[in-house]
């Protein structure tokens, strides 16, 4: 075994290293300094309405389309958002489309409701709009779940012409599409495509997240929906029980967006995250061997590497830590344990100094099997 720690390429967060404490404790003292004890008080349901008009003018620059208060709800991340979705509009044995790979702790969600899932494929382009016509031949789904930009695991984004269809199949097939849109703003904005509601908003409801673009512990997101979905979604009973999602917190971000910290955070993360996507981009191209094939993601934090079918990746997973590198496998990101010649890396939470020997680990591991 080689003296070294494992560079662990599996971890799809932000570098704790660039984490914005500063900018935070600034803000917090910016809110607190005040008398208003509104924040530390249950808060309305869908989120106190100074920091959802705080937050409609970020997501408005950010995405570069308009973003109305009434259009969004405050939620303890996408992670919640996606439950609350589940336990609002679905009914026990309700179908449920999900991608195939998917966001591997989406698939733990869906377990934990009694909806039936259906597997949808993904290509190179995003959703194979495709498969799914010939899946709604069988089955009438009450959603279908996408991640339409900078996908986890693939780093693929839905094609222009997918997107249209897909509107189009959730009109003439009536569902509902829940868009997980948490990389949507860590990509550079002209390679990134508006959201997806703007397709039609009417049958969009888009997650989104400050775990991707501050900090996962701010356990603080959005869904952006018609209003009367968002009416539907706040007469929950945990949110009768509980007021919204974290009145602090909330209080504390809106005081971060008003100081431009958020903003100017942001744009030092889409320099990290475009500088790292590269470097892992050319270091894998010098270090793997010619068989495995990978697609560049133009944002978000990850790699999908397709391995030649002969490798088991569970037996190769347990076999990389003798490098010192790990990864993802890809069975992980899917309900049908698919996928047992990938693998997923990130390019998110190390510096190109640790990508690079991170490469070269994983490099060293496939061209020993290969």
């Amino acid at each position: 075994m080689l003296d070294h720690d494992v560079i662990d390429l599996g971890i799809g967060e932000p570098d704790p290293a660039a984490l914005p404490l500063g900018q935070l404790r600034q803000a917090a003292a910016h809110r607190l300094s005040n008398a208003d004890t509104a924040p530390l008080r249950y808060g309305p349901e869908e989120g106190s309405a100074s920091f959802r008009a705080m937050l409609a003018e970020f997501l408005t620059r950010c995405c570069r389309v308009p973003v109305h208060a009434d259009h969004l709800m405050i939620t303890a991340g996408a992670s919640h958002a996606l439950d609350l979705v589940l336990s609002r509009l679905c009914r026990p044995g309700d179908a449920v489309f999900v991608e195939d790979p998917t966001y591997m702790f989406a698939l733990d969600i869906f377990r934990d409701r009694p909806v039936r899932l259906v597997s949808v494929r993904v290509d190179e382009h995003g959703l194979d709009v495709d498969d799914l016509e010939r899946m709604l031949a069988v089955e009438a789904p009450r959603l279908v779940y996408t991640i339409p930009v900078f996908h986890n695991p693939t780093g693929v984004t839905l094609s222009v012409q997918r997107r249209r269809r897909l509107m189009e199949l959730a009109v003439e097939h009536d569902f509902l599409v829940v868009a997980d849109e948490v990389y949507q703003l860590t990509g550079e904005r002209d390679a990134t495509p508006p959201p997806l509601r703007t397709v039609n908003g009417e049958r969009v409801l888009s997650l989104g997240s400050f775990s991707k673009i501050l900090g996962p512990g701010i356990r603080l997101g959005w869904i952006e929906a018609a209003p009367h979905h968002v009416a539907r979604l706040r007469d929950a009973g945990v949110l009768h029980s509980g007021g919204g999602a974290s009145p602090l917190m909330a209080a504390i971000l809106e005081s971060l967006i008003d100081l431009g910290f958020q903003d100017r955070f942001l744009g030092d993360l889409w320099e990290i995250y475009r500088a790292r996507r590269l470097h892992l981009v050319d270091v894998l191209r010098g270090v793997l061997p010619a068989e495995v094939r990978f697609t560049t993601p133009q944002g978000g934090y990850y790699i999908w590497l397709e391995l030649p079918s002969r490798i088991d990746i569970m037996t190769l997973s347990t076999q990389a830590a003798a490098y010192g590198v790990g990864f993802r496998p890809g069975p992980l990101f899917s309900r049908r344990d698919e996928f047992t010649s990938h693998l997923r890396v990130s390019f998110s939470f190390y510096n190109e100094e640790r990508l690079s020997l991170a490469g070269e680990r994983l490099g060293a591991l496939l061209r020993s099997r290969l």
